[in-house]
């Protein structure tokens, strides 16, 4: 994977953190790190499920290897 997929990752869970932070008016550091480990376990599980359901179609037939990732 080239360097850029992980700078655009690394945006897009800081971009969702600190919307998510400006939007329920977090206070604290506590608070902050939550919301980014939310945002970074839903991101990998975004992932996960992607990466599922091409195998699983590539199990039934319906597309081939190689469809998403």
């Amino acid at each position: 994977m080239s360097v850029r997929f992980y700078w655009i990752s690394f945006l897009v869970v800081m971009g969702l953190t600190l919307i998510i932070s400006w939007v329920k008016q977090t206070r604290t550091r506590k608070e902050f790190l939550m919301i980014l480990l939310k945002v970074t376990l839903g991101f990998i599980g975004t992932g996960l499920a992607l990466w599922g359901l091409s195998n699983l179609l590539v199990a039934l037939g319906i597309s081939k290897s190689g469809f998403i990732f």
